[in-house]
């Protein structure tokens, strides 16, 4: 991965790998692999000191939130240093929204609802973290003609969460993860414009890449929409502090 971000030109680059605490807690999810953090965070500090000089390798990791997971996290972010920890739901309601069961007894305003409504409620964590990821998540296997999130259906929910990210200093990380939701990134443009308006100024953006071939997919896009929305920088994290870059 840290040679896929060298070859595309990358001066700093975040592992940010799953961290499935949610799916330890919750039955059912057993067959869930839980990552081995110890030799995960050696590793990283290891290739992290290896590459120095040639590329910024953050130390980072991605939390799948879920209440009950609270204390688990907790005690991660006290016995490990990272640059960079993100929050993302991927359990809704204690079901996995990636799965095509998640929908069969929903419509899709209640199945959006339901995610908007915990995305909501993760930005409460008790644990520290910086960036929110990939708002919007719950669209990349809805079985609908048109899946995507538009802010004008949800607004009130997406204000909530909006306005929760500035008080609180949050990032909104735009994730350039979305083949076949009919969009370049999540979450969709609207929200992004959104956001803004209401004086959000914290942005990142993540590949959520899993393979090197798709390391800064759509980087230049989210570029361009950032700038012609009003944004003037992206930000990466060091040491959990926004370091701005201009775009």
């Amino acid at each position: 991965m840290i040679e896929g971000a060298l070859a595309r030109g990358l001066t700093y680059f975040a592992i940010t790998d799953h961290c499935d605490k949610d799916c330890q807690v919750l039955p059912g999810f057993e067959y869930i692999r839980q990552i081995d953090l110890p030799r995960r965070f050696e590793e990283i500090a290891r290739l992290r000191d290896e590459y120095r000089g040639r590329i910024d390798v953050a130390v980072g990791i991605e939390y799948g939130w879920l209440a009950a997971a609270d204390p688990l996290y907790a005690e991660i972010n006290a016995r490990y240093e990272t640059d960079i920890v993100i929050n993302s739901v991927h359990l809704v309601s204690g079901e996995d929204c990636y799965l095509p069961q998640f929908f069969f007894s929903r419509t899709q305003r209640r199945a959006y609802t339901e995610y908007l409504q915990d995305v909501s409620a993760s930005l409460d964590a008790p644990y520290d973290y910086d960036v929110v990821g990939h708002i919007g998540y719950v669209i990349r296997k809805a079985p609908y003609e048109d899946k995507i999130l538009h802010y004008g259906d949800y607004s009130d929910l997406l204000d909530e969460i909006l306005r929760k990210l500035i008080s609180k200093g949050k990032a909104l990380e735009l994730n350039s993860h979305a083949e076949g939701t009919g969009l370049d990134f999540l979450p969709e443009r609207a929200t992004l414009r959104r956001y803004r308006e209401l004086g959000g100024e914290l942005v990142t953006f993540g590949s959520d890449a899993h393979a090197p071939i798709n390391i800064a997919r759509n980087y230049n896009i989210v570029c361009d929409a950032l700038k012609d929305i009003g944004f003037r920088y992206l930000f990466k994290y060091k040491a959990h502090s926004p370091i701005p870059i201009k775009l």
